[in-house]
């Protein structure tokens, strides 16, 4: 069973019997997905960067995933703003009949500094077995305005690519 608490801001708080919970953005336009060009990426460079253009709203990342060809590790971090360069990516909203551009510049093979790591993952790639890694971050890591994330390889790969998942809430919330 589960109880659903409408706060003032018009979120959503789902609470079950055993005290977990789960909190929904108030507004349902508000979810985008941002994903890289598949592509040769060097050592040490960035497969995807996400950065908050809002100055009213907090985007709340709730998934991060990385490809990679070979067995490297998989950096998930913070940089510091900067203006950063790379190959533009359209965040596509997630509800589909929504007619909403995200507030967010993303780039994949981007320019920036390695800094701030919060987790490292490691792929285990053969030609038999690939996957990529998500990173299941629940909406926990916030980004104000100007805040970014951003995911690295550490080893060169032909074929990389990146998804960051998130949705905007106002940040009186």
């Amino acid at each position: 069973m589960t109880i659903t608490i409408r706060g003032r801001t018009g979120s959503i708080m789902d609470v079950r019997l055993d005290g977990a919970a789960s909190v929904h953005p108030a507004e349902e336009n508000d979810f985008f997905s941002w994903t890289s060009a598949t592509k040769n990426i060097d050592d040490n460079d960035v497969v995807i960067l996400v950065t908050n253009d809002s100055t009213s709203k907090h985007l709340h990342i709730t998934d991060a995933y990385a490809y990679s060809d070979v067995s490297t590790e998989v950096d998930f971090y913070t940089p510091a703003f900067a203006t950063f360069t790379g190959d533009a990516i359209t965040g596509v909203a997630l509800n589909r009949t929504a007619v909403t551009i995200a507030p967010a510049t993303a780039l994949g093979d981007s320019n920036d500094t390695l800094a701030n790591i919060f987790a490292t993952l490691h792929t285990n790639e053969t030609e038999a077995d690939q996957f990529g890694v998500w990173l299941n971050l629940g909406g926990l890591m916030i980004l104000g305005y100007q805040d970014s994330i951003a995911i690295n390889l550490v080893a060169a790969s032909t074929v990389a690519n990146g998804v960051i998942m998130g949705y905007f809430h106002d940040n009186h919330s």
